[in-house]
């Protein structure tokens, strides 16, 4: 359904920010996350979608 799960540190790291930055993105909800309970995870899936969304073109 989702593929892989990642945590905070996990995709913080994958996207290669600060976890600082990737919790400002959640509360913006400028990023698409999972909650359960308290706990916040991400579907790689996701991640790879909104690194895709946000490509430029500079050519």
């Amino acid at each position: 359904m989702h593929g892989n799960l990642l945590d905070i540190p996990e995709t913080a790291r994958y996207l290669r920010i600060s976890k600082s930055t990737l919790y400002r993105w959640v509360h913006q909800k400028k990023i698409k996350y999972i909650k359960i309970g308290s706990r916040v995870i991400f579907s790689q899936s996701d991640i790879d979608e909104f690194i895709n969304s946000n490509r430029t073109n500079t050519g």
